[in-house]
C-alpha cells in the first residue's frame, strides 16, 4: 500500500523511531544531511515536505545519538565501535579500509517488517548508515584513506558481541628469480620435506620482515628440480595477513640474496591482484640449453638432420607427469635449433621452444610419445644428462 509523504512521517513517529532510523526511511532526500538531521527536520514542524530537507532546517539540538526499537540504542554506541576498531588495528599496518558491520538478526527482521508496512522507497539500510558513520570516523582517527574495490583491511564489527573479525588482503610482490643449483624445486614438496625450494627461499624473508601468517607462491611456468633457470622468470609472492605493509623491497630483495647462493631475485615491486592471473594466463617462448648423450657416435652428417625439429611437432603427455596432466596430445613450436657436437657422443643442444614444450621428451622421444625428436632423427637413444633454462621473453 502507497502511503503519502506526511502520513509515513506520522506514523513513522508513532511507532517511536529515534530520530536517525526516523531520518533513515527518507535518506534519499536533501544532499548533505545525516539521517538523524533529517529525523529532526522532520519532527520539528507539524507541516513538513520534501523541500524542508536543507542544512539550514536543521534544529540546533540535533545530534547524534538517540535509541529505539529498531536500532537498540547502536547509534549511542558509534565512539566505542570506533575505540574498538582502532585498538583492533593496532598491529597492522594499512593504507586503506572499509569498514563493516555485522547487525544482529533482530534488527534485520524489525527492519524488514518496517518497510513491509511502510514501503523503503527513500529508505538506506541500517547497515550502510553504521557502516559510513564509523568508518568516517576510524578514517579520520587513523589517517587512512578508503578503498572500497581493494582495501588493505576491511574490518567487520559484530554488534551483537562486540568483537572485530580482520579480513586482511594478502600483500602481493612480484619479482624474477634465477635458480643457480639443480636440486630445488619451484615450490615446497610436501612428501619430502629435505627438498629446498624457491618458494622456501624466496618467501621465508619475506613472511619475517612482514610479520606475515604464511605465503603462497605463483610462476610464471616453472622449471623441474633438476633444471637451472638463468632467464630470470617472473613471480608473485602472496603474503597472508601482513601486519607489516610498507616494506623497503629493496632491503627485502638483498635479504633474500645475500643469505644463500641457490636463488636470486630481482626487481621486486608491489603488485595488485591481476597480477597473478596475467602471470598464469602468460605463454612466452623459452632458450634452453641441454647437454645430451647418445647411445651412438655422431658425426656431422647426422648432427645436421636435427634441423629438422624446428616447426611444429606433437607431444602425447609425457609419461613421466601422465598421474598429474591429462593423456592428450599437444602441438608445440619448435623456432630453433643448434647443435654442436662435443664428443663422438656427447653433444649441446640450443634449443627455443614455444611455452609448454617438453624438451626432455624432445630429446628422448619417451618411447616415440613426441615426433619428432631428436632420438629419432639420429637413429638411436639419446639422454637429456643436463638441462638449463637460459633465456625467457619475459
Amino acid at each position: 500500500m502507497k502511503i503519502d509523504f506526511k502520513t509515513k512521517r506520522d506514523k513513522l513517529i508513532a511507532e517511536g523511531l529515534c530520530d536517525h532510523c526516523l531520518g533513515r526511511q527518507f535518506a534519499k532526500l536533501g544532499y548533505g544531511l545525516e539521517n538523524y538531521e533529517r529525523g529532526a527536520i522532520l519532527r520539528q514542524n507539524e507541516e513538513v515536505s520534501k523541500k524542508d530537507f536543507a542544512k539550514d532546517n536543521v534544529p540546533q539540538d540535533a545530534e547524534l545519538g538517540g535509541e529505539c526499537y529498531l536500532c537498540q540504542g547502536v547509534f549511542e554506541k558509534i565512539e566505542s565501535y570506533v575505540d574498538l576498531l582502532s585498538e583492533a588495528l593496532e598491529p597492522y599496518q594499512f593504507n586503506s579500509l572499509l569498514v563493516g558491520v555485522s547487525l544482529p538478526q533482530q534488527i534485520k527482521e524489525d527492519e524488514k517488517e518496517l518497510w513491509a508496512n511502510y514501503g523503503r522507497q527513500d529508505a538506506e539500510l541500517l547497515k550502510s548508515e553504521l557502516n559510513r558513520l564509523i568508518g568516517k570516523r576510524v578514517l579520520r582517527k587513523l589517517s587512512v584513506g578508503v578503498d572500497f574495490e581493494r582495501p588493505d583491511i576491511s574490518p567487520v564489527i559484530n554488534i551483537e558481541n562486540e568483537r572485530v573479525e580482520l579480513q586482511i588482503s594478502p600483500l602481493l610482490i612480484y619479482g624474477k628469480y634465477n635458480k643457480y643449483v639443480r636440486g630445488v624445486s619451484q615450490t615446497k614438496w610436501f612428501h619430502d620435506r629435505s627438498v629446498k625450494s624457491v618458494e622456501e627461499i624466496v618467501a621465508q624473508p619475506a613472511i619475517e620482515v612482514a610479520e606475515a601468517e604464511g605465503a603462497k607462491f605463483h610462476g610464471a611456468g616453472r622449471e623441474d628440480i633438476d633444471v637451472r633457470c638463468f632467464g630470470k622468470r617472473e613471480f608473485v609472492l602472496e603474503l597472508l595477513r601482513a601486519k607489516k605493509r610498507n616494506l623497503n623491497l629493496q632491503e627485502l630483495e638483498e635479504r633474500i640474496n645475500n643469505y644463500q647462493e641457490q636463488v636470486e631475485v630481482f626487481e621486486l615491486k608491489f603488485a595488485a591482484k591481476q597480477k597473478i592471473k596475467e602471470l598464469k594466463s602468460k605463454r612466452v617462448a623459452k632458450l634452453y640449453k641441454a647437454l645430451v648423450k647418445t647411445s651412438q657416435e655422431i658425426d656431422e652428417d647426422k648432427l645436421a638432420k636435427l634441423k629438422q625439429l624446428s616447426g611444429t611437432i606433437r607431444q602425447r603427455t609425457p609419461q613421466r607427469v601422465n598421474h598429474r596432466r591429462k593423456d592428450m596430445v599437444r602441438k608445440r613450436e619448435i623456432y630453433k635449433v643448434q647443435a654442436e657436437l662435443l664428443t663422438a657422443n656427447k653433444l649441446e643442444l640450443m634449443i627455443k621452444a614455444e611455452a609448454g614444450a617438453y624438451i626432455k621428451e624432445l630429446i628422448s622421444s619417451d618411447d616415440g610419445r613426441t615426433e619428432p625428436s631428436v632420438a629419432e632423427l639420429l637413429d638411436c637413444s639419446a639422454e637429456c644428462e643436463r638441462l638449463d633454462v637460459i633465456g625467457i621473453d619475459n
